[in-house]
């Protein structure tokens, strides 16, 4: 019987560690990569960034240039749009219609991958930064310089590509599943955890509570090292736009720091949780034999 028990504990110690391990980047994803909220908080800074601006400020420049029906036209007054783009994104006016535009792009994609687009098919499905919350901006610019911008430019739809999909089904469902089992995870790690000790003899369930948390603090930082890895290669793989680089892979960097900072805490919590059972442990251990 005490052998069975000690089996079924190691399992569900196990279990518990695994369970840990999915739900640390599942709460991640769910809380900061599907949450328009969060992820505008998370990318914001990002508009401080020089490859940020100069991505955009270029973006702009294009989208600018094509409204003007002629082509000479357009040329000779490039370089006038490319001085006035690049003021605009190092100035005050910047960061908020960033926010904007990062806040209306995520908010379209979750549509897209909640499937809740009557318009965006999966299988040709796109995550754009639309340009158009700047471009008002811009053509207010240019038009105190006397230069010919035509009405109801600023609606253009015009966007910066940052990822293109061939299977964005794919995504779809897995966005479903997070929706769907991310808020049991976290519930589902601390009673498998729970049960582990209960399983274990009653002189060992301290010991079992100990190794759970060694075990998971171990794991969380084996995430520390390869989440954000796997994560940077995902992306790195993925068609986008020659604009869309920069801003793609600053973007990456900037939502890596809350996992970064999850994958901290959960260890801490484990790490502080095993030893505290394990200092208990021996305690009473010592206590009993004297």
């Amino acid at each position: 019987m005490a052998g069975v028990r000690s089996f079924l504990s190691g399992v569900l110690v196990l279990l518990a560690v695994l369970a840990a391990v999915v739900t640390v980047p599942a709460r991640y994803a769910e809380g900061t990569l599907l949450d328009t909220d969060a992820y505008v908080a998370a990318t914001a800074p990002l508009a401080d960034e020089i490859t940020t601006q100069d991505a955009v400020a270029e973006a702009l420049t294009g989208t600018v240039v094509e409204q003007i029906d002629s082509g000479v036209l357009a040329g000779v007054l490039r370089p006038v749009i490319g001085e006035v783009a690049d003021v605009f994104v190092r100035s005050e006016a910047f960061p908020p219609a960033w926010e904007e535009a990062t806040r209306q792009g995520h908010a379209a994609t979750m549509t897209v991958l909640r499937d809740e687009s009557d318009v965006v098919d999966a299988a040709e499905g796109v995550v754009t930064l639309p340009l158009d919350p700047f471009l008002e901006s811009i053509g207010q610019a240019l038009r105190d310089r006397g230069l010919p911008v035509p009405e109801g430019f600023a609606t253009t739809g015009a966007d910066v590509v940052l990822y293109a999909s061939d299977d964005l089904a794919t995504a779809q469902s897995a966005v479903a599943a997070l929706d769907r089992w991310t808020p049991w995870a976290l519930p589902a790690t601390v009673l498998l955890a729970v049960l582990a000790a209960l399983a274990a003899r009653p002189g060992r369930r301290l010991r079992t509570v100990a190794v759970t948390g060694a075990l998971t603090a171990v794991a969380m930082l084996v995430l520390l090292v390869l989440l954000p890895e796997a994560v940077q290669a995902g992306f790195a793989g993925l068609d986008v736009g020659e604009a869309g680089r920069q801003v793609l892979d600053d973007t990456v960097e900037a939502l890596l720091v809350p996992l970064r900072t999850q994958l901290w805490w959960a260890f801490g919590i484990a790490a502080a949780v095993g030893v505290g059972a394990g200092v208990a442990a021996g305690v009473l251990r010592r206590g009993r034999a004297a």
